[in-house]
């Protein structure tokens, strides 16, 4: 189970920490409160809608003082009641953090269930405002959600943008047309055609008429040159 959750293989990490929480649970051996922390730690990381106490083996420890904790702990996961999840993390502290394997994953559950709740709260708008994200996950700061929404966008979760300067998230349907500068022409020079028609046209008339004139000029000048000619070999 421990190695499965290494491997962030989530699911596979909640069959392995039930199946040993069974065999223990089986033996009477104690071992089987730990594997049920770890049981209820890896469903919520998975982000399963089902609830680990909903099994008949887990239901007859749901109250047990080593356990209560984590059986509030999911409640308000499942209910993405991201004030709750916190309150029990707090109150809590020794007796959840007291694990050091349930301590390195208690900054996941914690990213696990502000996704949930971010994905619940932007679900009606286009637009909406990081500060209101903020409120709804207990005032964390807005750089922090911004972080979360740009790995949900990078996940493929979220399909938005982030506009930093006016403190917005603007939401794009799904399926939208890329409108980036590498599928948009908008930014080319366009080129009218009937203009530089007409200016060549315009132009290549000026030339026949400075060629004319200047055929008239050689003509005219053609028997005076040659008389001055003339005149010189006398």
């Amino acid at each position: 189970g421990k190695m499965h959750m290494s491997q962030r293989s989530f699911d596979e990490a909640s069959q392995a920490f039930f199946q040993a929480f069974k065999s223990y649970d089986e033996a009477g051996d104690r071992s089987r409160l730990r594997c049920l922390k770890y049981l209820v730690m890896a469903s919520m990381l998975h982000a399963s809608s089902i609830n680990p106490f909903d099994s008949h083996e887990a239901r007859a420890h749901r109250d047990d003082p080593e356990i209560v904790a984590m059986t509030n702990l999911v409640q308000a996961f499942h209910n993405d009641d991201i004030q709750s999840f916190e309150k029990i993390l707090k109150k809590n502290e020794g007796r959840i953090m007291d694990d050091e394997f349930v301590r390195e994953h208690v900054a996941d559950l914690l990213r696990t269930i502000r996704t949930q709740v971010i994905m619940r709260t932007i679900g009606p708008y286009t637009k909406i405002r990081l500060s209101k994200i903020s409120k709804s996950l207990n005032g964390i700061p807005v750089e922090d959600v911004e972080s979360l929404l740009v790995s949900l966008i990078l996940d493929g979760k979220l399909n938005g943008r982030i506009d930093q300067v006016g403190g917005v998230l603007v939401k794009q349907a799904q399926g939208a047309a890329d409108t980036g500068p590498s599928s948009s022409t908008s930014d080319k020079p366009q080129v009218d055609v009937g203009s530089v028609e007409s200016r060549n046209t315009a132009s290549i008339e000026r030339l026949i008429g400075a060629l004319a004139h200047l055929t008239d000029t050689v003509s005219n000048a053609g028997p005076r040159s040659s008389t001055f000619h003339h005149q010189q070999f006398l």
